[in-house]
């Protein structure tokens, strides 16, 4: 899916906290939005999955209005891991992956066997399969991002949005869960706060400061020790990793 942000402004407050945001994301992109806490990343992507109209200008899915497309539809092509799901604890971890499929369903039919396939492939992708019959409840937070990742694979969505997907990871589900979702072939719009895995797994960067775009691009471009000081006000340096030559984020205390 298309993903367009024409003159996006939005926020709760009476100052916006993202401001006159335009950008164009190709079909298949994997864009990881950084930027320092308060810079507006969790804001613009609610504008995406219909949390927050924006003020100002429109998101497009291709050339439709995201605002004025049928919840139903929206719901079909969207996928959602929000910092805000953590919700329906009495649920176990397979009847919540369940619910990704329900978008797709009229409103009398019950899943069929297609549909748990597709449930217990999510879970054996996110490696969630060996708790699936547990109640949320009983989950850590790493084990619940893993289930609410695996519900938004459920879907099947033409656009992935996810809003801090490691957050409570370890280091090697954070690694599979962003090579899993690089490898679907469809747009994905991350929120990331690891400059390094943002590096590793996606094809464009922006980074946002004050709600603005300061830098967009290839990894390559954006990730600089100019943008590292004048967004994140670090010092920093990208180099190759020696095993896989992928490009790997260093960074340090600012000095001077």
């Amino acid at each position: 899916m298309k993903l367009v942000f024409d003159g996006v402004s939005a926020g709760y407050a009476e100052v916006p906290a993202v401001h006159d945001v335009t950008l164009t994301i190709a079909p298949g992109e994997f864009v990881a939005v950084v930027g320092p806490n308060g810079s507006g990343k969790s804001t613009l992507l609610k504008t995406v999955y219909r949390a927050l109209r924006p003020r100002a200008g429109a998101v497009l899915f291709g050339d439709e209005d995201a605002w004025m497309a049928r919840h139903r539809d929206v719901a079909r092509r969207v996928g959602v891991l929000g910092q805000d799901q953590a919700g329906g604890y009495d649920f176990t971890a397979r009847e919540a992956v369940r619910l990704g499929r329900y978008p797709h369903l009229g409103a009398f039919d019950r899943l069929t066997a297609a549909d748990e396939a597709v449930v217990a492939d999510a879970l054996e992708r996110t490696g969630a399969t060996v708790f699936a019959d547990r109640p949320l409840s009983t989950l850590s937070g790493g084990e619940r991002q893993r289930v609410l990742l695996a519900r938004a694979l459920a879907q099947q969505p033409e656009l992935l949005v996810l809003d801090e997907p490691t957050n409570h990871l370890d280091p090697a589900h954070q690694i599979s869960a962003l090579s899993l979702v690089a490898s679907l072939g469809v747009t994905v719009v991350a929120a990331l706060h690891t400059l390094d895995l943002a590096a590793r797994h996606a094809t464009m960067i922006v980074a946002l400061k004050a709600g603005t775009i300061a830098a967009a691009g290839p990894p390559g471009e954006v990730l600089t020790p100019a943008v590292f000081r004048d967004v994140f006000e670090v010092d920093g340096s990208v180099v190759a990793d020696p095993v896989d030559g992928r490009p790997r984020v260093l960074l340090r205390e600012m000095r001077g």
